[in-house]
């Protein structure tokens, strides 16, 4: 009697059934897609300047409101991340992902029918909180592969081009259809996000991470005194280069360059910043941490001396040009270093928390120095967050490349 072919159809695959491939997770496709995804809980930023202005051209709030909205967005990404500092060891990474761009979702649709200052704050809060969790997912993934840097780096290069992208397509939409195509931009970007979140692929809370730290108890992280110095260091580090960032046109004008010139250098500084991601993806940690870091920032260093005491366009110009790209280059290596210290993804998570709230914070304090002693003071002010910067890392740096474990001691 012959067996019957079908009667064992669908119990068992045979051996010539191909297994279904899984992206790698330290390669390049899956870390562009979870990058996109993270991508999805920071679009706000990118797209920010246009946000401020429909706020007080469609709804009619003054300068004040509409700066109470935007921080509002901030503050909730800033405390989204923080979430999943706390979330990360009993909830899995695509859990927070998925919930945080489902918020977005829900949020962005709900802000369509919203024109109130009271209601719109919460909303934006929500939303930002959303994000934060997205955002902040996809950081703490970045920390638990291999090459944490890849990730960082990818999340800066599209971040930068998105912004300059974005900016680009959505200028006349907007003006046509207001503060609306903005939200569906948002929820948009949600959507993808929750497309791209099934390539972070395995991410159980107590699943074993590179260099082994995940387990290490809270306490003990928080008496390591190289995460303060790194932390301090990312502080700052975002500190200056937010307040940089923010007085651009005032810097140039004091240098009584014309405006036409200044908005051509400042354009080209928003996308130029990618270099400096893609440089750490090809430079990764072939020379430790330490040397591109004390590299990148004695080139911001030099920079913003260059916009204290140097006149012209071409001296602003190549300052501009160093300090964006110096950005983009030395972040990703401050938050390796962090993510070594616990490559379980919380400290990742705590450190954007920290540079969120930098971020906020950076255009205020420059602007207060500014305010009290002119431009030049608020250029000493961010040359000596530069250095403050240069100190705090470097000695932390210094040990953790000492201590790297070496790539072929990891195991997936």
């Amino acid at each position: 009697m012959t067996p019957d072919p079908h009667s064992r159809a669908g119990s068992e695959p045979t051996s010539r059934e191909p297994r279904p491939r899984r992206l790698d997770p330290d390669g390049y496709p899956a870390t562009f897609l979870v990058s996109l995804a993270g991508f999805g809980g920071l679009v706000v930023l990118a797209v920010l300047p246009l946000l401020v202005t429909r706020l007080g051209v469609e709804l009619g709030h003054t300068e004040t409101q509409a700066g109470l909205v935007v921080s509002a967005n901030l503050f909730g990404t800033a405390l989204g991340m923080l979430g999943v500092a706390g979330l990360l060891r009993r909830t899995g990474l695509k859990a927070l992902a998925a919930s945080g761009a489902g918020l977005i979702l829900l949020c962005e649709l709900f802000s369509l029918t919203v024109t109130a200052l009271a209601p719109l704050v919460l909303v934006r809060l929500a939303s930002g909180l959303g994000g934060g969790m997205l955002a902040g997912a996809a950081y703490a993934w970045a920390a638990r592969r291999h090459h944490p840097e890849r990730g960082y780096a990818m999340l800066l290069l599209l971040q930068f081009l998105g912004a300059g992208l974005l900016l680009f397509l959505l200028e006349a939409p907007v003006a046509r259809f207001g503060l609306s195509a903005l939200y569906l931009t948002f929820a948009g970007c949600a959507l993808v996000a929750l497309l791209c979140i099934p390539a972070m692929g395995r991410t159980a809370p107590d699943a074993s991470a590179p260099l082994g730290s995940a387990r290490r108890d809270t306490t003990s992280i928080w008496r390591d005194w190289r995460l303060w110095g790194l932390l301090l260091a990312i502080a700052l580090f975002e500190i200056a280069n937010a307040g940089a960032w923010a007085f651009l046109q005032s810097f140039g004008q004091a240098l009584a360059l014309p405006d036409a010139q200044i908005h051509g250098v400042t354009v080209i500084a928003g996308g130029i910043g990618g270099v400096g991601a893609l440089a750490v993806m090809w430079l990764g940690e072939r020379q430790g941490r330490t040397r591109p870091l004390a590299a990148g920032l004695l080139l911001s260093l030099a920079a913003t001396a260059a916009l204290l005491l140097e006149r012209g366009l071409l001296p602003y110009a190549s300052a501009v040009m160093v300090l964006s790209i110096c950005w983009a280059f030395t972040l990703p290596y401050l938050q390796g270093a962090l993510a070594q210290l616990d490559r379980h993804g919380e400290l990742t998570a705590i450190g954007c928390f920290v540079m969120m709230c930098s971020l906020a914070l950076g255009p205020w304090l420059i602007g207060l120095g500014i305010g009290v002693g002119g431009i030049a003071l608020g250029l000493l002010l961010i040359l000596g967050c530069f250095v403050g910067c240069l100190t705090s890392a470097l000695p932390v740096t210094r040990l953790t490349d000492a201590s790297a474990t070496p790539s072929k001691e990891i195991t997936p």
